[in-house]
């Protein structure tokens, strides 16, 4: 690679996703191709059954004057140095009442906010296989852990979250699923920075720098939300930032994918499996488009199913029921729609307009910037923002972007992506169960699973969880719900 070519150095993914576990020993790497879910060797648990914490791995991209992709950068071509600064601001931010960005503060009695923050600073790490802890960060004087750094062989980033530790040092019940006052976890977020030191030539160039978020851990690592936080942010791209989206729409790249995870809402959601409506099982059209182009008549019985995005958010959508999980406007009766790209290119499928690639469909050969972007927010929450898992309605409505998908760093501080979150996450996870004809976040917090055991599909919680307090203290027990041939079935329990 000709170092005078290069123009410019970036950071991908441009918004990382790490998870938290209780291993403190064993970790895996989360997706870095899109639609790719690789389970990790041995599982999601280490030898002693806890679970493996989710790492965010950061490479650097080179890019010429024009924009035109020159390669990856690693440790052959440069000396390499990463800055990373990860903060829990959740007990010091506005408590959580929906759209409503007027609320009043959480522990409003506790006169020293910054007590509030857990920010033990900015770690910097240089060269390859080193590691910096974020260990010296407190709440109310108690120390919590937010997780580490490391770099790898390559000099490439790694970022690991806490360990699922959640507490009150002042002994504060539980209360609320979203605002409980002296109460902590340790999901965290902020910024990631490189400095770059080539080695041909000896230029310095700053990367343009990412977002790493550590949040709650998936339980179904392969079963993508229908509206995920990629979905999302490509809205806001095109709203926002002016992105220009091809006039057809491929049928592996961004039909499939919907279809997808509507087939597979049944494997983690009763509500599909058996209505509470009553009816036969919901979901059953989606297969028989599978492959492409399937009837006119079947796309469309789809397509009408959809709610409109362009529908008041309070208003009911009548049979356009899906998708079928709360919106932004709970409590009212309304499901959340798909975001108007989906829309439009779910009516472009409907009509036979679009690009029918089923017979290239494969999993990309090389992990690609873009691909990277991508397949770590397609694991992520994209509505109902209620607030959410990863990341809260201010990424959509607030938050800006220097381009697609990579936040301004310069309008934030670390802990922001996460601060409107539950404090802590573990209330939130009890309280987010399926309500009536409509579900939260199956896809990550599973409602409904079919044992591996055999049986009939039962609760996700049973026997472990039956309160907020419980889910604090017995998270790590639940178990996970992976592909098992042509199943997804709960597995790595811990009864």
């Amino acid at each position: 690679m000709a170092p005078v070519k290069i123009a410019a150095i970036k950071i991908h993914p441009s918004i990382g996703i790490a998870r938290l576990g209780n291993s403190p020993s064993e970790f895996f790497i989360g997706p870095e191709t899109p639609g790719v879910h690789h389970r990790p060797r041995g599982g999601y648990r280490d030898s002693k059954g806890r679970i493996k914490r989710q790492a965010a791995r950061f490479r650097l991209y080179a890019y010429d004057g024009k924009g035109k992709l020159l390669g990856e950068i690693t440790s052959r071509e440069a000396d390499i140095e990463w800055t990373v600064h990860l903060a829990n601001t959740k007990a010091e931010w506005k408590a959580f009442d929906g759209l409503n960005a007027n609320a009043p503060r959480r522990n409003a009695a506790v006169a020293d906010r910054g007590s509030l923050k857990i920010d033990p600073g900015a770690r910097t790490i240089s060269g390859r296989n080193q590691a910096a802890l974020f260990n010296t960060g407190k709440f109310l004087g108690q120390t919590v852990e937010l997780g580490e750094i490391r770099s790898d062989g390559e000099a490439r980033l790694l970022v690991l979250g806490g360990f699922g530790h959640s507490s009150s040092p002042t002994g504060k019940p539980l209360t609320t699923f979203a605002n409980n006052d002296g109460w902590h976890d340790d999901v965290s977020d902020g910024p990631v920075n490189a400095k770059v030191r080539l080695k041909k030539g000896g230029q310095t160039i700053d990367a343009a720098g990412a977002w790493v978020i550590a949040g709650p851990t998936s339980f179904a690592p392969a079963i993508d939300h229908i509206v995920t936080l990629h979905d999302v942010l490509l809205q806001v791209a095109v709203d926002k930032l002016g992105l220009k989206l091809p006039a057809k729409p491929s049928f592996v790249r961004d039909i499939f994918p919907i279809l997808q995870r509507a087939i597979r809402m049944r494997w983690v959601s009763g509500m599909i499996t058996h209505p509470p409506s009553g009816g036969g099982e919901t979901h059953t059209t989606p297969p028989l488009v599978i492959p492409p182009p399937g009837t006119a008549a079947h796309r469309k019985t789809i397509f009408d199913r959809l709610r409109n995005p362009a529908t008041p958010g309070g208003d009911p959508s009548e049979g356009s029921d899906m998708p079928m999980i709360h919106s932004d406007f709970y409590p009212a009766e309304s499901n959340q729609p798909v975001t108007r790209v989906q829309y439009e290119v779910m009516g472009k499928w409907k009509d036979h307009n679009f690009i029918n690639d089923w017979k290239r469909r494969a999993a990309p050969a090389s992990i690609t910037p873009e691909g990277l972007d991508r397949a770590g927010l397609d694991t992520c929450v994209g509505g109902a923002f209620y607030p959410g898992i990863e990341g809260s309605w201010m990424m959509r409505d607030v938050y800006t972007y220097s381009e697609p998908f990579r936040l301004d760093a310069t309008s934030l501080m670390p802990g922001d992506i996460t601060k409107q979150m539950a404090v802590p996450w573990q209330a939130d996870f009890v309280d987010c169960a399926q309500e009536g004809d409509l579900a939260w976040w199956p896809a990550a917090r599973p409602d409904d699973v079919f044992p591996e055991s055999g049986g009939p599909q039962a609760p996700w919680i049973r026997d472990i969880v039956s309160s907020p307090e419980g889910m604090v203290k017995n998270w790590h027990r639940l178990g996970f719900i992976v592909e098992k041939g042509a199943k997804f079935l709960e597995t790595e329990r811990r009864a």
